[in-house]
């Protein structure tokens, strides 16, 4: 049973659990406030407990989603356990080289330029990069600027600047983020400031598996036997499908590492790199935005060459851009059901299954977890008391192991006491995804090969 929802005073709780995100709401409610990178935690939080206006609109605090998608999408055609949805699509750039380079069917890029291109918006505000491994909130007015912006960036981030930009410029924007991000956004519009809601045209919502600290960079460098503080700039994807971590250093050296076959790099982007708060996380789908994007891990997508995205519309609006870039040929589509979003994330990732567990198993300790109650929790089936213990126990010793620079322990303890988990899931993907088990025992009729024929 989920336990009462507590009343929080200040960000306290947030900054000695280690939970902020670094959306930069505290920071837009509290003009005191200012994110900055720790450097023993190696994740940007604020420099203050600030006022009860700042932990009003912290998602690390409480984020009632209901209450959002109600007022972001009332004329929603459907909502259910995976939030407001008008249509769901598999979907991906004509152009070959824009998802070469996203790794993921290059529907970010393909949004904003037909989003720029309309004379309805005045501006996109995306991620761009600042230097080294600061990427950071910025407007762009011009299609031109669209091919060179970074693609998704895992690391984690400060988003301040999203807010101010919304703050200091008139007109209507096209806005691309993470879940809690749009979380923390949202909470400060319309608690604090509603009239910015006119300002935001659309928000395209990435698919959020986990952000990570800076200590994942540092792990991976370290194995590689490169200096992270060399940086000069980096990208997660690219090349394919599940695409490469690609760092480029001050001397011009390059690190290339495979995401899925490097050991390595299974160690470095462990689920204990991740921000803490991820690990309540019900929201990975992206409930907020009008339309969301994500990777489409699906076994009718597995021997795509560029990479295939789905796609959810959760508004009118969205679903009518969609099919307008069919229209004009930019994009080819086929469409896909709540089972393929499922399919696709995990039901864990979109119903929530662990996160729920782990908040009231926290809560329930006497410990500290944020108040998110998502449309999935429902449908939600709690993972044990056992499992979310265990996992509680093995984070927070990987944790300390991370914060004391031990990257080479963690590396030989993934090898020898976690090589079974990490081969199990080795075994299941080749399972689930190649052989396509669920089909062959009917539990789920996978999308054919003659669906996604025209796609590349």
């Amino acid at each position: 049973m989920t336990l009462p929802l507590r009343i929080v005073d200040d960000l306290s709780p947030v900054l000695a659990n280690d939970l902020c995100i670094a959306c930069g709401a505290c920071v837009a409610a509290d003009p005191s406030l200012e994110l900055r990178l720790d450097p023993v935690k190696k994740m940007y939080e604020p420099t203050g407990p600030g006022n009860a206006v700042a932990a009003s609109v912290c998602p690390a605090v409480k984020v009632d989603f209901v209450d959002l998608q109600n007022k972001l999408f009332p004329d929603a055609a459907r909502t259910g356990p995976l939030g407001a949805i008008e249509s769901i699509y598999l979907a991906q750039s004509v152009d070959r080289e824009r998802n070469v380079k996203a790794s993921s069917g290059g529907m970010i890029k393909e949004l904003l330029l037909a989003y720029l291109a309309d004379p309805q918006v005045d501006g996109a505000i995306v991620l761009a990069h600042s230097g080294g491994l600061l990427f950071e909130p910025k407007l762009i007015t011009h299609v031109d600027e669209v091919d060179k912006l970074p693609g998704s960036i895992y690391h984690n981030i400060p988003f301040d600047k999203a807010l101010k930009l919304l703050a200091e410029n008139t007109g209507r924007y096209v806005l691309v983020a993470i879940p809690c991000q749009l979380e923390g956004i949202f909470n400060y519009i319309y608690k604090v400031r509603p009239e910015l809601r006119e300002r935001i045209h659309a928000t395209i919502g990435l698919i959020c598996g986990w952000t990570y600290t800076h200590h994942a960079i540092d792990a991976i460098c370290d194995y590689k036997g490169s200096d992270s503080s060399t940086i000069k700039d980096l990208s997660f994807r690219g090349g394919g499908p599940v695409g490469r971590l690609r760092i480029v250093h001050e001397n011009g050296d390059e690190t290339t590492v495979h995401r899925r076959v490097d050991f390595s790099y299974q160690v470095a982007f462990d689920r204990a790199f991740n921000t803490p708060r991820c690990h309540f996380c019900v929201n990975h789908t992206n409930y907020l935005a009008d339309v969301v994007v994500g990777d489409a891990w699906l076994p009718s997508t597995l021997m795509t060459k560029t990479g295939i995205s789905l796609v959810i519309c959760r508004s009118k609006d969205a679903e009518a851009m969609m099919r307008g870039l069919v229209d004009r040929g930019r994009i080819r589509v086929v469409n896909a059901t709540d089972d393929d979003i499922v399919e696709s994330q995990t039901r864990r990732v979109a119903y929530g299954d662990f996160s729920y567990a782990y908040a009231d198993w926290v809560k329930r300790q006497g410990g500290y977890a944020p108040d998110l109650i998502g449309p999935n929790r429902p449908a939600a089936k709690l993972w044990s008391d056992d499992s979310v213990a265990k996992f509680h126990s093995e984070t927070t010793r990987k944790i300390e192991l991370q914060r004391q620079g031990r990257y080479n322990f963690l590396w030989w303890r993934k090898l020898t006491r976690e090589s079974g988990r990490l081969s199990w899931r080795y075994i299941r993907w080749f399972f689930v995804r190649v052989l396509k088990v669920k089909s062959i025992f009917g539990k789920r009729k996978e999308l054919t090969s003659d669906a996604l024929a025209d796609f590349a």
